[in-house]
């Protein structure tokens, strides 16, 4: 790919995600107080997730959705390989999800204060007391289809190949008793790897 074309792909992504989020922001923040089970923010993060892949020519293809029970909560454990990843699981799932997220993502403007009033919980790996509370308060909403989703890397996969899961997703099924739901993300990692700056239209299969 020449570099212009490149260029190209960066501004529009970044421009067209930026507006997207910025959007999004008002509505999440309004409607949190209101939606007891985060329904309502979470619907309107999965309304930017959706213009993000339509916006990129990224398609979705799902398969094993019919034997998620909408009413039921779960432990969803998922690989990580690509900043669509994300988005890619919140489309493919039905259920209302508290995705766990590393900190430091809270601290991006905009985005952190909208996907925290949206459910996102952001641990910090450098203090085991605050991810403890942080994890706990999770646990007080999962029922009724309220489900969380780790990424079982904690990070994303530089080479596509996965990496040594961490035992938080495990631990806390085996807490609240929650069945785990193991979910595989399939083609994001050629249209949008670590490190790269622009996202390639294709799709990706969950």
């Amino acid at each position: 790919m020449g570099k212009l074309k490149a260029a190209a792909l960066c501004v529009w992504g970044f421009g067209t995600t930026g507006i997207y989020t910025l959007t999004a922001f008002v509505p999440i923040i309004l409607l949190a107080p209101f939606s007891r089970t985060g329904r309502a923010s979470y619907t309107v993060g999965k309304i930017w997730s959706q213009l993000i892949f339509w916006t990129n020519r990224v398609k979705l293809e799902t398969i094993g959705v019919e034997n998620i029970d909408t009413n039921r909560s779960y432990v969803f454990m998922a690989n990580h390989v690509s900043h669509l990843d994300p988005p890619a699981v919140a489309l493919a799932i039905p259920n209302i999800l508290r995705f766990i997220g590393k900190l430091s993502l809270s601290r991006i403007p905009v985005f952190g204060p909208a996907a925290r009033r949206a459910g996102v919980i952001f641990i910090d790996r450098g203090d085991s007391q605050k991810s403890h509370a942080e994890l706990n308060r999770t646990i007080a909403v999962l029922k009724e289809g309220v489900s969380t989703l780790f990424f079982a890397e904690g990070t994303r996969s530089l080479d596509g190949q996965l990496l040594p899961f961490k035992k938080g997703g495990v631990m806390l099924a085996l807490q609240t008793g929650l069945p785990i739901v193991p979910v595989t993300v399939t083609g994001s990692y050629a249209l949008f790897p670590k490190k790269q700056w622009f996202i390639l239209p294709g799709t990706v299969h969950v």
